[in-house]
């Protein structure tokens, strides 16, 4: 889900035009039938439309009509950008986390009402939607990283508990190839969703108070540690066509990753065989245990006529019910704390891991250049990966590249 800096340059040359044709964010909805245009992508645009939380919606809200148009991801930023510019943009519509610093900065998403309380959502999620302070958006369901481990294979190995720390997670990889695995772990050589638990659990970050801290003392030290597994031949230095983590999981060449919830559903249907032999922890710590935090999130549009209309349907799909409905169709991890408490994910113990991790979480920042700058530090982290440069040399590049792109 990247834009490309020209979209971003568009959206920001219509920022002048635009921002001046919002209105309040109370609307003249009136109590007669309404017909709400919802944009929605990948499978929740799929099965939104007849999902048991949407009948409720309508039986609840019988005068509200809700057109579900489904759109696939891949296509889906350059679509809004479109909509943006031509001022054809749906009510409401599922966005991207890393899309609200774009959208939000230029003025076109409408402000959250005051009835919506973001202490009920995780804060990492909470912080995706906050744009120069202001909340343009509702988290509807959340992403977060953790770490995926062969016990069977751990045990042989000599090692019998979850890795907690940096140390442990070096010893256990290291461990697993000495064993006779192939690797120790997998890691991507440029996903930054992989490396910023790292950087975050080192008590870094992206931004603070406004200015990159690409260079900071704690990124050159979660580098330095990220490079050390590639440097010892303990994951792979790249990938080959077609590779899947999961076969190589399943196999035991790489008995270690860190991925998201939906490899849970993935590994559980590969191979019956290793059912038992896996466990998922929390993403390993130095001075934290602190993951990634993504997801999607439900913005309603400022030159909508039905704004009190799509927020309610908003608000509807936020409640600690409908969070709980949503999981059951499509497995996406509830925004809200408190459906946490249904059985239906506090039974399940890979899914209390994920749960658990999302109270430390951090969102990247809400800035419009955010997948530009996402690209550039992939580049420099695959190029430290490779030994092409030293850590430091690559947290300089990552800072001097953020710097340049950002437009505050």
């Amino acid at each position: 889900m990247r834009s490309s800096a020209r979209a971003i340059n568009c959206l920001v040359v219509l920022a002048l035009v635009l921002t001046g044709c919002g209105t309040s964010s109370t609307s003249n909805t009136s109590s007669g039938p309404v017909t709400l245009t919802m944009w929605a992508m990948g499978d929740e645009g799929d099965k939104l439309p007849t999902s048991d939380a949407m009948q409720a919606f309508k039986k609840a809200n019988p005068n509200i009509t809700v057109n579900v148009t489904a759109i696939p991801w891949g296509v889906a930023h350059d679509k809004l950008v479109t909509a943006v510019a031509g001022r054809q943009t749906p009510d409401l519509s599922l966005m991207g986390t890393t899309w609200m610093g774009e959208f939000g900065k230029i003025g076109v998403l409408d402000p959250v009402p005051s009835s919506v309380s973001k202490g009920d959502f995780y804060s990492g999620a909470w912080d995706a939607v906050v744009v120069n302070g202001k909340a343009v958006g509702v988290p509807w369901y959340v992403d977060t990283r953790t770490l995926f481990y062969r016990t069977d294979l751990a045990q042989k190995a000599g090692i019998n508990s979850a890795p907690q720390t940096w140390n442990d997670l070096m010893k256990l990889a290291q461990a697993y190839k000495t064993s006779g695995n192939q690797y120790g772990i997998y890691l991507q050589s440029n996903d930054d969703q992989e490396w910023l638990p790292f950087l975050y659990s080192a008590g870094g970050d992206v931004m603070q108070n406004g200015k990159f801290t690409l260079d900071s003392q704690a990124s050159v030290k979660s580098l330095t540690e990220w490079v050390k597994y590639f440097q010892q031949g303990l994951t792979p230095k790249s990938e080959a066509q077609g590779f899947d983590v999961t076969q190589t999981f399943t196999s035991g060449a790489t008995p270690m990753f860190i991925s998201g919830p939906w490899q849970i559903s993935t590994l559980l249907k590969s191979d019956p065989q290793i059912t038992g032999k896996w466990a998922v922890a929390r993403v390993p710590k130095d001075q934290t245990s602190t993951s990634w935090a993504g997801g999607g999130d439900l913005a309603v549009f400022k030159n909508s006529q039905h704004r009190d209309a799509a927020w309610k349907l908003v608000q509807f799909l936020a409640q600690r019910e409908q969070q709980i409905s949503w999981f059951k169709t499509i497995n996406d991890l509830p925004a809200v704390k408190a459906a946490w408490q249904d059985p239906a994910l506090s039974g399940d113990q890979n899914l209390k891991v994920y749960g658990d991790q999302l109270t430390t979480t951090k969102a990247p920042p809400a800035i419009a250049e955010w997948t530009e700058i996402d690209k550039s530090i992939n580049d420099w982290l695959e190029k430290a990966s490779a030994g092409q440069v030293t850590p430091a040399q690559a947290a300089a590049g990552m800072q001097q590249a953020a710097t340049s792109l950002h437009k505050s």
